[in-house]
């Protein structure tokens, strides 16, 4: 008799048909379930050609992904500076327009305006390239290594970011300062222009098309100004501890 199974005693020819069916039921069973193999990946030894090749691919990702992040790095320099000299070139019509249009204030509302417009095209690029390397460099913070397991790598790594931020935000910020100054020096040449409109121009020439609509410009550069002031330092990477002002 099997270890385990219970001792059956049956009398009469219904417990001889019981026990008839209770032996086929028993044969029908498994006496022992198998365990499945479990299967293991192995890991490559150390200097094997396996582990060899491993190393090789993780350094060709990382390579990789610094080639990606100074390529991008380099685009988003590139889009900065043609605002930039979007900037300058504003700043170089203004000292042309005060000799052009010094007896016209008609006219040097009407440039005003397009300056403005002009203006405002510099900034909106510039702030979506700003807004592109604050998301590099909260990727950058986030992938850096765990201070944990490695704390010298991690706190050099994240100076070297702290810092390289610390550029790319002043350069914003000075930026934000030429805008600024650019603004305020167009503003002067229309007040100008309006004093001298009143008193050469007939009807209200400070209500005119010219002036309502370079003072419109004005409005919205102002606006965009002070946007792209707090989106600078709304995506400011943690812990660069910067106090900026402009």
């Amino acid at each position: 008799m099997e270890a385990g199974r219970p001792m059956v005693t049956v009398t009469g020819q219904t417990g001889a048909l019981a026990l008839m069916a209770y032996a086929k039921n028993v044969k029908s069973e498994p006496a022992i379930a198998l365990a499945k193999p479990i299967s293991t990946a192995a890991t490559p030894a150390p200097n094997s050609p396996e582990a060899k090749k491993a190393a090789e691919a993780a350094e060709a990702m990382a390579k990789l992904k610094k080639d990606m992040r100074l390529g991008k790095k380099n685009a988003i320099g590139d889009a900065k500076g043609r605002a930039k000299a979007k900037l300058q070139q504003v700043m170089e019509r203004l000292k042309l327009l005060k000799k052009i249009y010094a007896n016209d204030p008609k006219a040097m509302a009407k440039a005003l305006a397009a300056a403005a417009k002009e203006l405002k095209a510099a900034v909106k690029d510039y702030g979506k390239a700003a807004k592109e390397a604050g998301e590099l460099y909260a990727q950058d913070f986030a992938s850096l290594p765990d201070a944990a397991t490695d704390p010298e790598g991690a706190a050099a790594q994240r100076k070297q970011l702290e810092d390289e931020a610390k550029m790319e935000a002043s350069g914003d910020m000075d930026f934000l300062k030429e805008v600024r100054s650019t603004s305020n020096a167009l503003k002067d040449e229309l007040q100008t222009a309006k004093t001298k409109g009143i008193l050469t121009q007939p009807g209200k020439f400070e209500r005119s098309e010219e002036v309502e609509e370079a003072e419109g410009g004005f409005k919205e550069l102002d606006e965009m100004t002070e946007d792209l002031d707090q989106q600078i330092r709304r995506d400011m990477p943690p812990g660069s501890l910067m106090k900026l002002a402009a």
